[in-house]
């Protein structure tokens, strides 16, 4: 960012809806936005209860793209664990 610009911070909901003008079709949501901040992968600053996001953090990482990570299997003596639920 060049100094001097002012990074143009916006809410989940502006950040999908600024999104969707410049492409219709775009399958991003609010959800993905939100989850985005809650894995970390996007820093957000607070203003009050109110999340404000860098819009163009979360172009460049849209454009860059991640990775799904797998969980590794637990083997244990070859027995490897399975996590039930409990009813509650």
């Amino acid at each position: 960012m060049e100094q001097g610009t002012i990074p143009r911070m916006r809410t989940a909901p502006k950040i999908v809806a600024e999104i969707k003008a410049q492409d219709p079709g775009s399958e991003v949501t609010e959800h993905y936005v939100r989850q985005l901040v809650k894995d970390g992968k996007v820093p957000v600053v607070w203003a009050g209860s109110k999340a404000l996001i860098n819009l163009d953090d979360v172009l460049t990482l849209l454009r860059m793209g991640t990775n799904r990570a797998e969980p590794a299997p637990c083997v244990l003596g070859g027995i490897r664990r399975i996590d039930a639920k409990r009813p509650t």
